[in-house]
């Protein structure tokens, strides 16, 4: 049996590889446990429960009560896990964690399918293995809107490629409507979508006199189009309101992130693009540059997700790497046959560990005080804890109302926590800030105006006395 002429044939069957190698690896803890991965899952199951509850509305007042917030996530993803969940009698949580591995899959599969239209199938087919092995993969499989926004960031470039490389506009609008899309999944992964490829577009029309922005122009139409469907709305209301805090990876960290295969290929894939200078090689060296780029911004004072960057620039890195890797193809088989077969099995071992060692959030003891709260919480009075990620594990799981509620870049106002915490308020504070319960960890003494009502080992629940 001729095994490479099968997969000329037939190029899926091999991108497939990677890819179900990515789901086997992310079905480990959705096996393992009864809960999904990450703590911010928990703030978009709320809101999926949000619209099921009171339909398309662009305001939370379950989350940072008694004030409420106008909601600045946008909705795509929480629809899409609120429908997931009608196959599974209404259960959101089960819904989520059914979809970690085909999470997974999909970045995976969105990314060597990119990889292999504009480099070819070995290309792709190592990429894909590499890609695993990089610090992010674990995020890829977290259900949450920024994985299922990459899927639609590949796509939405490799058809942005396909419209230059044949010259079709219907492939220019169909990147843009899933660039759309991804304005409503995670605006972050869509603003560096734009970044990357007005970037590249720019390289071209200087690097090429004859080069046509009609492609570009109708990516970007159709991109507005279909991120106005909700954000026209929100804009119109509500203005713009965002805070992001500063996070910083050290350089010493940049191995872990990257993976220290890919930034050894990556220098001799870097040396052949910048040689051959093709419009594959442009647009890959653009979105690499560029990223590594601006996520050096903060060294201006500016502050900047820098993490969230580089998770972005690993897959150009990544396509260097395979780049420079697959040299070896025409120069030594041998090497390149055995490089590609130990990068398959450390990415293959280190995403199974990497998978063993993915836990949920809650602990026993967290979800002890959630169940109270389902079963006993009252609906109305507001939820202050100790433990800022209790919040909206609360909310998600017994829709009572808290005081914080996770992600929250986009609150208004929020209440005063130093003040309760201290114990420095009055009966007149609690009845006007309708608080209802506080949340303490074991340690921590009897609030005024309070009665114990629940403990455990880490924790104590007290409802307020004017509720």
């Amino acid at each position: 049996m001729n095994c490479p002429h099968i997969f000329q044939k037939n190029p899926v069957l091999l991108l497939l590889i990677p890819c179900f190698a990515a789901f086997f690896i992310a079905l480990v803890p959705t096996l393992k446990y009864q809960l999904p991965l990450s703590w911010d899952v928990y703030y978009h199951i709320h809101m999926a429960k949000l619209y099921f509850n009171q339909g398309f509305t662009l305001w939370d007042s379950l989350s940072y009560a008694p004030f409420g917030r106008p909601i600045y996530y946008p909705p795509l993803f929480h629809v899409f896990i609120g429908s997931l969940g009608l196959f599974f009698n209404g259960d959101i949580f089960t819904g989520v964690r059914i979809l970690q591995p085909l999470l997974a899959f999909g970045v995976v599969f969105s990314f060597t399918y990119l990889a292999y239209r504009v480099y070819g199938l070995s290309v792709s087919f190592v990429a894909g293995f590499l890609i695993i092995m990089s610090l992010p993969f674990h995020r890829f499989m977290l259900p949450i809107p920024e994985a299922f926004a990459l899927i639609f960031f590949s796509l939405s470039i490799c058809s942005y490629y396909l419209s230059l490389k044949d010259k079709g506009i219907k492939y220019g609008i169909t990147g843009g409507i899933l660039a759309g899309m991804a304005f409503l999944i995670h605006p972050s992964t869509a603003l560096i979508l734009i970044m990357v490829l007005s970037f590249y577009t720019l390289l071209l029309k200087i690097s090429r006199k004859d080069y046509n922005l009609v492609n570009f122009w109708a990516f970007i139409l159709s991109t507005l189009l279909v991120a106005s469907i909700w954000w026209v709305s929100l804009l119109l209301n509500y203005g713009y309101i965002s805070t992001f805090p500063a996070v910083i990876t050290p350089l010493s960290d940049y191995t872990k992130v990257f993976g220290t295969l890919s930034l050894l290929f990556a220098l001799l894939g870097a040396y052949i693009l910048i040689k051959r200078r093709e419009k594959s090689d442009l647009l890959v060296l653009t979105w690499l540059i560029s990223l590594l780029a601006v996520s050096q911004i903060y060294l201006l004072g500016i502050d900047v997700l820098n993490d969230r960057i580089l998770n972005f620039a690993v897959f150009p890195m990544v396509l260097t790497a395979a780049v420079g890797i697959n040299f070896f193809k025409d120069k030594n088989r041998w090497i390149f046959h055995g490089l590609t077969l130990f990068i398959v099995i450390v990415a293959v071992l280190s995403g199974f560990l990497a998978a063993d060692k993915s836990k949920p959030y809650p602990t026993s003891s967290q979800m002890e005080v959630v169940h109270w709260f389902e079963e006993n919480g009252d609906g109305t009075g507001v939820v202050m804890a100790t433990d800022l990620k209790l919040e909206p594990i609360i909310l998600a799981f017994s829709g009572q109302t808290v005081a914080g509620g996770g992600y929250g870049a986009a609150m208004i106002k929020e209440l005063d926590r130093l003040k309760y915490m201290n114990f420095q308020y009055t009966m007149e504070n609690i009845k006007k800030d309708r608080l209802g319960y506080l949340v303490l960890n074991q340690d921590q003494k009897t609030p005024p105006y309070s009665e114990l009502v629940y403990q455990n080992q880490d924790y104590k629940i007290f409802r307020m006395k004017n509720l």
